[in-house]
């Protein structure tokens, strides 16, 4: 047992060795994942029927993102970069089911483009923790089908809308190669930080404006609606402009 114990830890030892990497100055991430609505991008729709007062939410249940993003690593470290990305997000609230048996399905989307900065904990390793913070555009749009017990279909589209907020990212990358990794990451997206609206211009007996600012409509008072959601997100990585293998 300890001779095998000690085998295993020179080969731990020789791995790290061999595969330790200087920062690649531009890294480039392809990813997809799971999205997890929170405040008021979810909720239960029934709240809605039941007491509409107060409530304004998109009762979204779940999502999914597929995109990328580019960091460019300054300095001799690079260990701080300028990030850019780019990703779309679908959420859905499911089949709601009523009791005449008629159904509503509600679908947000968003796609997000971010500019920001991130630090590198490990720039060297061939495993690298990092975080950082964007600098986010929502450009925002869905639609409502309701089917009534009858099978009849009636559709009300979201128009487009555009928000700003701020989106935290917290991740691993793992260089498999001087080229080519892998990444794991968590981010965080506060969606309309900036630019919340409660008009009714556009609107249509088929479409409806998104509404997240706090208004009164037919005697009923909504409140300022505030979305966020975290991405869970797995992806391939891309190694650009790599010195050469740095052995310690």
């Amino acid at each position: 047992m300890k001779k095998l114990s000690a085998i295993f830890a020179i080969l731990v030892v020789l791995f790290a060795v061999t595969n330790s990497f200087a920062q690649p100055q531009v890294v480039v991430h392809v990813t997809g994942g799971y999205n997890l609505p929170m405040g008021d991008l979810k909720g239960d729709i029934s709240t809605f029927l039941t007491d509409p007062a107060g409530t304004n939410n998109a009762y979204q249940k779940s999502g999914f993102n597929v995109g990328a993003d580019g960091k460019y690593f300054l300095g001799k470290k690079r260990n701080v970069g300028i990030t850019l990305s780019a990703g779309y997000n679908a959420f859905s609230s499911g089949t709601n089911t009523f009791a005449d048996n008629s159904t509503l399905v509600l679908k947000v989307n968003d796609f997000a483009v971010g500019l920001g900065a991130e630090y590198d904990f490990m720039p060297k390793g061939k495993t690298n923790p990092f975080i950082g913070v964007e600098f986010v555009g929502n450009f925002i749009s869905g639609k409502g089908t309701f089917t009534s017990a009858g099978g009849t279909a009636t559709d009300n589209t979201l128009n487009s809308a555009s928000r700003f907020g701020i989106q935290g990212n917290l991740g691993l990358d793992f260089a498999f190669s001087k080229s080519v990794g892998a990444v794991l990451g968590l981010r965080y997206n506060l969606v309309n930080l900036i630019g919340k609206k409660s008009d009714t211009t556009g609107e249509t007996s088929t479409t409806s404006n998104l509404k997240d600012a706090a208004y009164t409509q037919n005697g009923v008072s909504y409140n300022a609606a505030n979305y966020s959601y975290l991405t869970i997100y797995a992806g391939v990585s891309f190694f650009f402009n790599r010195p050469k293998i740095m052995k310690k």
